[in-house]
């Protein structure tokens, strides 16, 4: 008996030691070579959903699969245990091993053609972790992976983890990945029935994925045996489930607004955009009817974007009406390539103007010639209009104010707004875009110009877009004040049913809308930008390979889009105005342009409260002088003694007003001298009218302000001047090529 005893104790003892070695030796073997724990977990999907979350679009793993993780508490309990009675049933009873399963399988392989496994849930786990071939020293490595999984998580992590890995057929992985793709559904909302066809699929999954697999009632109905035979359902559930008719259909994965979910950058499984996809399948819908309508005059490509002003999040985003149209560019996208914004950019020039004091909106300016070193631009329709109101002049959209305005602003001109918006795309000095930047001489993108109309919007201050909810706001930047904002929203309101006042007439729910348009040169971009309190709306339309339109402009195309979409929101929600600032105040006041003894104009007008306009004496320019004196308003300068800028204007030098500076003339070798003769005419603005032209090293031409000069000069480089009495000289550089 005691010898017995004493063979136990030994026996006991050795066990323990044995025990102890192999458990050190797993220790050390486990320190050694580490478990790989990020293969736990893989690259996910992601899905992204509209603002009333509506799937808006799924994209795949970096690795090229349909995989979404699920949460423990996501995965059904009915879930796990039918699961666990198919391919585990002692699984919270072993320590990722079953000796007795491996012990069975290698007789039944010796003695069987059919081979069977032996794989716990723990070992399938490391088996999908790593994705070896199945040889018999990767099962031994298989086997320690398992030992390790065990070691470091629980059962329910391990549990996790398998139905995270599982292959479903295909490139869908994971059980929640399957729910989505076969059945369309959560996997709290898994049938019985649902769950006993997704039990069977990790068995074999290419051949019994639900879209191949012909029989699947077969497979279900094996399953829902063994639920029964283990009590995780009952009879009642069995003859109801078996019963079900099983209806699989592969997911249609949805596409909308591609350009818009391309520009998430969160690595979020599930991320919340704020875009609403009822407004953009409505705004596709409108740019798309537009398109087909201006196919005939060579427009193939649209783009719009919806803000909401005050939480400046994204409501709709189309970069182009047709993604998948390669032939025309289609996956480029108009909302953020660089484009020319035409004469769009004139609001915040005037706006400025206004903060600085040096207009009020019914002051008058002056619609004539101008030449800015060389740079001498014309108004859209080739037209001078002569005296007009501030006002007028930004809702006809003239050019010869708008650069004027912008001139004179000098450190608080245009390029300084732009450069103070962080508008990327203006990346060289000032010199390089000139006094053209005014008439849109520059690149934006729709992106970038709606961006800084919404300041107008939201009381100069100009904010980030946002794309989710989880978007942060970084730095408010002010551009304008909140009263020269009012005030120029006012004005491009009132321009719209003046320019519109056909189509304005045939909507019945428009609300009060500022709105610009552009138009390029050659009209290879047409430009609309219309807001409101509550909303911005930029449309764009033109071609991604940057050709030209026919007979287009912003207005005749661009624009019945912009309304139409604010008809429609108006619909949703009336549409407010904005309130007028305390600080604007109407008072009566001189407008005139040039006032002489006594006020021709005195009207109201808005002032904003603080700053008291000073129209520059600069911005009458010599060519406003010399129009006076041509269109005989006055004889000479002297008759503005008077005004308070007539010292600076006596001082202007004369002004050449043909042939422009640095001009390059053409001329026909054919033709004799006399036809090729170029037209010499000068302003002087001194009393006396006399001037002098010097042409080359030729002697003086003695002739009369204002009187045209005709001359022939022969081919090569040539210098000219203009004297006047007081001995101002202006000179030109022309380039004469035959």
């Amino acid at each position: 008996m005691n010898h017995t005893k004493t063979t136990l104790k030994k026996i006991f003892l050795a066990t323990i030691g044995v025990t102890l070695v192999l458990l050190l030796l797993f220790r050390l073997t486990d320190i050694l070579f580490p478990l790989d724990k990020d293969r736990l977990t893989k690259p996910h999907s992601i899905s992204i959903y509209d603002r009333n979350h509506h799937l808006l679009r799924l994209k795949l793993s970096s690795d090229g699969f349909w995989r979404f993780q699920a949460k423990t508490d996501e995965i059904p309990k009915r879930l796990k245990q039918s699961v666990i009675v198919f391919e585990d049933k002692y699984f919270y009873h072993h320590f990722g091993v079953n000796p007795f399963s491996i012990l069975r399988a290698l007789f039944h392989n010796l003695t069987h053609k059919h081979i069977i496994g032996a794989s716990t849930l723990t070992m399938q786990v490391s088996r999908m972790m790593y994705q070896r071939e199945r040889t018999l020293s990767n099962k031994l490595i298989e086997i320690f992976n398992a030992l390790q999984l065990e070691y470091h998580y629980s059962k329910d992590e391990i549990l996790r983890y398998y139905f995270n890995l599982a292959p479903y057929g295909g490139n869908i992985e994971g059980v929640k990945s399957a729910a989505m793709f076969y059945f369309q559904k959560p996997l709290r909302e898994l049938s019985i029935s649902q769950i006993a066809l997704l039990t069977a699929i990790p068995k074999n999954p290419n051949a019994n994925r639900p879209t191949k697999q012909k029989n699947l009632s077969l497979y279900r109905d094996k399953i829902l045996v063994k639920l029964l035979k283990h009590r995780v359902i009952t009879k009642e559930q069995y003859t109801r489930a078996k019963s079900e008719s099983i209806a699989v259909k592969l997911l249609h994965t949805p596409f909308h607004a591609p350009h818009f979910t391309n520009q998430i950058k969160s690595n979020a499984q599930e991320i919340n955009t704020t875009l609403d996809l009822s407004l953009q399948r409505f705004t596709l819908s409108r740019l798309r009817q537009q398109i087909k309508h201006l196919e005939a005059y060579d427009v193939h490509n649209s783009a719009a974007i919806i803000i909401e002003n005050m939480t400046m999040q994204i409501l709709a985003y189309v970069g182009s009406s047709d993604f998948f149209n390669t032939h025309n560019q289609g996956q480029n996208n108009g909302i953020t390539m660089i484009r020319t914004p035409g004469s769009t950019l004139k609001p915040f020039i005037y706006a400025r103007a206004f903060d600085s004091g040096f207009i009020t909106p019914n002051q008058q300016l002056y619609d004539t010639d101008l030449f800015l070193q060389g740079y001498a631009p014309k108004n859209f329709n080739k037209h001078f209009t002569g005296r007009i109101s501030a006002k007028e002049a930004l809702q006809y959209s003239l050019n010869i104010p708008a650069v004027s305005l912008n001139h004179l602003l000098k450190e608080k001109s245009l390029y300084e707004l732009l450069k103070l918006a962080n508008i990327r795309s203006i990346d060289h000095p000032k010199a390089y875009y000139g006094d053209a930047i005014a008439l849109g001489g520059c690149g934006i993108s729709l992106m970038d110009l709606s961006l800084l109309y919404t300041a107008l919007a939201n009381g100069g201050l100009k904010k980030n877009a946002s794309y989710t909810f989880e978007t942060k706001q970084t730095k408010k930047i002010r551009l304008f004040s909140k009263e020269s904002t009012y005030l120029v929203s006012d004005i491009l309101a009132d321009a719209t049913r003046t320019t519109l006042s056909n189509y304005w007439e045939s909507t019945q729910n428009m609300p009060k809308v500022a709105f610009k348009t552009g138009t390029s040169a050659s009209a290879k971009d047409l430009l609309t930008i219309g807001y409101t309190p509550k909303y911005t709306v930029g449309v764009w339309f033109g071609n991604f390979d940057g050709h030209k339109t026919k007979d287009l402009t912003g207005l005749k195309s661009a624009s019945q889009v912009v309304l139409d979409i604010f008809e429609h929101l108006n619909q949703q929600k009336r549409l407010l105005w904005f309130r007028k600032p305390k600080k604007i105040i109407t008072q009566k006041r001189c407008v005139d342009a040039i006032i002489q003894k006594e006020c021709q104009t005195k009207i109201y007008d808005q002032l904003i409260k603080g700053i008291t306009p000073s129209l520059p004496c600069e911005l009458i320019r010599p060519e406003i002088i010399a129009f006076l004196i041509k269109s005989r308003q006055i004889t000479s300068l002297d008759e503005l003694q008077t005004n308070r800028c007539y010292p600076t204007w006596k001082a202007y030098n004369p002004i050449i007003t043909t042939p422009a500076n640095k001009a390059t003339i053409t001329q026909n070798h054919l033709l004799p001298k006399e036809l090729n003769k170029l037209k010499f005419n000068c302003y002087s603005f001194e009393q006396n009218q006399t001037i002098y032209w010097l042409i080359d090293t030729q002697k003086q031409i003695k002739t009369t302000s204002g009187k045209p000069l005709y001359l022939y000069l022969p081919e090569g480089k040539h210098e000219i001047g203009c004297l006047d009495q007081s001995a101002k000289l202006t000179i030109h550089k022309l380039d004469i090529l035959h």
